[in-house]
């Protein structure tokens, strides 16, 4: 879309109409991905550069990141790290201002690690922060007009003006998602609760829907909890409930969620996982529990069951689960023994 300067109607119905879809389209998206996908979409079709790429900034590593790219060698820039202060994008990402150069390679702050990695000469360059109050959290930046010509003042200027609508709906989606998460975390341990893994369940149900396969289910029980709370206050109570459910989430896999099932119990879902090796896994969990609750102060002891189901019948998972937990809660004498006192009971009712 050419500039035009000498009419300023023109450039403001320009403005409006590019606005106006970007806008529409970040409303309507409540994800951080769908933002950006709409994002790239407009800029794409209103600037045609070889290459455009959202960075975002690492702040615990001091790296920019290629999160979202377009164009040329997409797939190889994605996920690139380049410390900020490298590169056009690193300066602005540094210094919070917007940039547009014309001949990079004779400009200091150019760094040509991307045209070695995709094989392209860049030819003009214009890079925009991305801002939540006075943080710069990333970079718009764009590579080489496909028509060949240069990025100008201009270009600079509505791109800056897309990029703060861009900072909007990225940090909207992002509250929205915090708010989801938070809601769905137990607040004492960070397992998911109750609502959380509700929805993990779903999804695994649509997975299990499309794909088929087993889903297994191990399920832990603090020891004594009770007596732990009466002798060393619940404070401490407290620190092995956390204690527990940090250790579950550090041995598990990605693809397996640990939720807090009731006060003293969890529960880890494990998709995809067999009657076998939900049984390693539990024994694997067990072990590492052991070792966690000996060096706890107070020490601490869990009891696991595991059950696998092929079906969707989750409810049944988790009692069957729940049945194993208490059979090696308990164990063989124990469960002799009530079983004479449950008689015993029924007999004098």
């Amino acid at each position: 879309m050419a500039e035009n300067k000498d009419d300023p109607d023109m450039d403001d119905l320009i403005r409006l109409s590019v606005f106006s879809a970007i806008g529409t389209s970040i409303v309507a998206e409540n994800g951080i991905r769908g933002v950006l996908d709409r994002v790239m979409e407009h800029i794409g079709s209103f600037f045609g550069p070889l290459n455009c790429s959202v960075l975002l900034v690492d702040a615990a590593k001091g790296d920019l990141v290629f999160a979202r790219v377009a164009g040329r060698s997409a797939e190889e820039l994605e996920g690139l790290r380049i410390p900020i202060g490298e590169g056009v994008a690193g300066w602005v990402a540094q210094h919070g201002t917007s940039a547009v150069v014309e001949r990079p390679a004779e400009d200091p702050r150019w760094s040509d690690r991307v045209d070695v990695l995709i094989g392209v000469r860049t030819e003009s360059i214009i890079a925009v922060p991305l801002r939540s109050g006075d943080k710069v959290f990333g970079v718009i930046e764009l590579l080489n007009r496909l028509d060949g010509k240069a990025f100008s003042a201009y270009d600079m200027r509505v791109l800056s003006t897309i990029a703060d609508f861009a900072a909007i709906g990225i940090e909207k989606a992002y509250y929205l998602a915090e708010a989801r998460r938070v809601s769905e975390r137990d607040p004492l341990t960070g397992a998911l609760n109750r609502r959380g893994l509700s929805r993990a369940i779903e999804r695994e149900a649509a997975r299990r829907a499309r794909y088929g396969g087993d889903l297994s289910v191990v399920l832990a029980d603090v020891d004594r909890f009770k007596a732990i709370n009466d002798r060393y206050g619940h404070a401490a109570g407290d620190e092995v409930l956390k204690a527990v459910s940090r250790t579950l989430a550090d041995a598990i896999r990605e693809a397996d969620s640990v939720a807090r099932y009731g006060g003293d119990e969890f529960l880890v879902l494990m998709p995809a996982t067999g009657p076998e090796d939900a049984e390693i896994a539990r024994t694997r969990l067990e072990e590492i529990l052991v070792k966690a609750g000996a060096a706890h102060d107070p020490p601490f002891s869990v009891s696991l069951g595991v059950h696998t189901s092929s079906d969707e019948n989750f409810d049944e998972l988790f009692r069957e689960s729940d049945r194993d937990l208490y059979r090696r809660k308990i164990g063989p004498l124990a469960i002799g023994e009530n079983l004479l006192a449950a008689i015993d009971d029924e007999g004098k009712q």
